[in-house]
């Protein structure tokens, strides 16, 4: 089995450029370079940094350039730092793992997955050759449904000869249907080349991996 080199520990930067409110102010001082360098301090290896589209895109599709900054300058801390980063899309126009009736018909929709590789294609035009020793993509946070697993196979696979028109050498990672489950690694198609990492959400038990999530009303709370 092959190790993915650099990737052991990590931070999830949640909230920042994800599951937010979508304005400058919050970009601007919810995470900051102080944040990555004490992150590094810790001993770990990488940083994982969900973003939603609506970070660089508007809801018609055009592109907020002045935005990237945001990734610009994460990455450049991550070089100052010595750390590694996944950059995942955790929200695309059409799609998003916690809202089942915003998500429904996006794997029917031809118009909303053009613009999902479209959106990869900015990305990776911008990002994938400079960055590929210290940065993986991966393509989509949490399919939920159970019944798609054609559909995503698909989608997936145009999105990694999306990126990989930029670069043979960053690696993309993807997970299987019903949230990342383990039991759907074996559901997705055979690797497209040795720089596709397969990976899985594991949340079980969830007393243990969701201690004090303040969204799960059956959490006993305060417990740790």
């Amino acid at each position: 089995m092959k190790r993915f080199e650099g990737y052991y520990r990590g931070v999830n930067l949640g909230g920042w450029i994800s599951q937010c409110c979508h304005e400058i102010e919050h970009y601007d001082t919810f995470i900051v370079e102080d944040d990555i360098k004490e992150i590094a301090s810790w001993g770990v290896d990488h940083i994982r940094v969900p973003m939603d589209y609506n970070l660089i895109e508007t809801e018609e599709g055009e592109r907020i350039e002045e935005n990237y900054k945001y990734l610009d300058n994460c990455l450049e801390w991550c070089e100052k730092y010595s750390l590694n980063m996944i950059l995942d899309l955790h929200k695309t126009a059409g799609y998003v793992f916690d809202d089942l009736e915003y998500s429904a018909g996006f794997f029917q929709n031809e118009a909303l997955q053009e613009r999902f590789l479209k959106l990869w294609d900015d990305i990776a035009a911008r990002y994938a050759e400079k960055y590929a020793h210290r940065l993986s993509f991966e393509i989509l946070n949490e399919i939920v449904d159970p019944n798609v697993e054609k559909e995503w196979n698909a989608l997936a696979k145009k999105a990694m000869l999306v990126i990989r028109k930029y670069s043979k050498d960053i690696k993309i990672l993807v997970g299987g249907i019903n949230y990342n489950n383990v039991l759907s690694v074996q559901l997705l198609d055979p690797p497209l080349d040795e720089n596709i990492v397969y990976n899985f959400h594991c949340y079980d038990p969830q007393i243990f991996t969701h201690q004090s999530a303040y969204w799960q009303d059956y959490m006993p709370k305060g417990f740790h």
